[in-house]
């Protein structure tokens, strides 16, 4: 008896260590789902596009996008949270979803902590927007108007917690003024709004408030990052505009649900790398006003790890943290 139980076991044991190259071999062997924490249309959705059509040729496997949208990101990471953790399910994740939430949320419906990291894929400043049926026509007339006005105005963002958000939270805190936040799921309902007037300003990435800003239909002010963006070199920092503390990027990477099996990380670690050197795809993404990084884990990682004591304090200054 217990021969055969010993006998049983080693077999087990062998074949469990043979089933790690066979699902490297394997892996991918149907589609995969790219959960977009984000409305369809949007600059993070657009970005999932490029990298899953390009990551899908790597792969020699469909890689579907699907739009989870709402709460700052939370419900597109808890639903992948709970998926099986076996590759065909992954997260678009941004800095709210692996570092801000944490701070602004007392009680998530996933933990931060608790995805794989594929890789880092990109950083971008934003713009900060006005609505045309606004008088202010430069950041300096917003900031003397606010002040006049305290409580008047109102800033749209992506959610709580974005980096739309904060960086409303931050030009508050730099400017001294007082601005009602109006949270919408994505840009796409958020720039409606502030076409019609129904919310004041907007920091919004790039690749969607410029083509409204070069329509006429909205105001361009100035941009959230330390230097200017090389695609759009006439738009002034707001450091230069007299806040040289603001500094304020939205960033994107790919995880998945812990417990993924190294092997298949590698392997998406390596289709990310191969899509991010791609000359294509970082021309569409420095159009978009995004730079590429380099779709590595441990950039990713020590992103996080850099980013937390800074957004941990921002949090505690606006006192905007949420149940």
């Amino acid at each position: 008896m217990f021969r055969r139980t010993l006998k049983f076991c080693m077999a087990a044991l062998l074949a469990g260590a043979a089933c790690a190259p066979a699902l490297a071999d394997t892996y991918p062997s149907r589609p995969i789902k790219v959960i977009s924490p984000f409305p369809a249309g949007g600059a993070t959705d657009v970005l999932t596009r490029i990298l899953a059509e390009r990551m899908g040729k790597d792969l020699n496997q469909s890689l579907i996008v699907e739009n989870k949208a709402g709460a700052g990101t939370t419900i597109g990471a808890a639903y992948v949270a709970r998926e099986q953790p076996d590759g065909y399910t992954i997260l678009m994740a941004t800095n709210s979803t692996l570092v801000t939430n944490r701070f602004l949320y007392k009680s998530l419906p996933y933990d931060p902590d608790g995805f794989a990291p594929i890789g880092m894929v990109g950083i971008g400043p934003l713009v900060l927007l006005s609505s045309p049926k606004q008088p202010f026509k430069s950041t300096g007339e917003l900031v003397a108007y606010a002040k006049q006005h305290p409580g008047k105005l109102t800033f749209a963002s992506f959610g709580p917690g974005t980096s739309s958000h904060l960086a409303g939270e931050l030009f508050k805190e730099q400017a001294g003024v007082d601005i009602l936040h109006v949270p919408f799921k994505g840009a796409t309902q958020a720039l409606p709004a502030l076409i019609s007037g129904d919310v004041d300003i907007f920091f919004d990435m790039v690749a969607t408030g410029m083509p409204q800003a070069k329509a006429g239909k909205i105001h361009v002010f100035g941009i959230t990052s330390k230097t200017r963006l090389p695609t759009e070199a006439q738009l002034p920092t707001l450091a230069e505009e007299g806040y040289p503390k603001f500094d304020m990027s939205a960033w994107f990477s790919f995880v998945a649900p812990k417990g993924t099996p190294p092997e298949v990380l590698a392997r998406l670690q390596q289709a990310l790398q191969t899509t991010l050197k791609d000359e294509t795809v970082r021309a569409k993404m420095l159009d978009m006003g995004i730079d590429p990084r380099s779709g590595r884990a441990d950039e990713l990682q020590a992103q996080i790890a850099s980013e937390q004591p800074i957004i941990k304090q921002l949090v505690k200054q606006a006192n905007v943290a949420l149940q």
